[in-house]
């Protein structure tokens, strides 16, 4: 797991957060190329607050539960990032925040509004890789 020494916060002209993946973006998942060149920073686990939906190809991260999620945690370049906010509709489908880790660290993750993942199944291991395969 990633220690707490990660950056605290993220401000207009300091170095960009860590960003914290936990679906198809993961490595051996279908979209990870899209991290480009983007260094691993290793496995991770959110704060017990969030819930991860089910939303068939892939899975949304909502804030306002009680599951620690697990995933990734990379450090991608402007450019990259830029593009993995096109890929993810972002503001409009998901919104990248910033979201607490397991220990306290923090980093960005791109969350869904509860409203949109209403009525959607939830992962309740919190992780998209052990999810029933369809």
């Amino acid at each position: 797991m990633i220690s707490s020494s990660l950056r605290s916060n993220s401000t207009a002209g300091d170095e960009a957060m860590p960003l914290f993946v936990y679906g198809t973006l993961m490595r051996g998942e279908r979209s990870h190329e899209l991290l480009g060149r983007a260094r691993c920073l290793g496995s991770a686990r959110t704060a017990r607050s969030f819930e991860l939906a089910d939303l068939g190809a892939y899975p949304a991260l909502v804030r306002g539960g009680s599951t620690a999620v697990l995933g990734e945690l990379y450090e991608p370049d402007p450019e990259t990032l830029a593009s993995l906010d096109l890929y993810e509709g972002c503001p409009d489908l998901f919104q990248r925040e910033s979201i607490e880790l397991d220990g306290g660290a923090r980093c960005e993750a791109y969350l869904m509004r509860a409203s949109q993942a209403r009525g959607c199944p939830r992962i309740a291991s919190g992780d998209w890789r052990t999810r029933q395969q369809r």
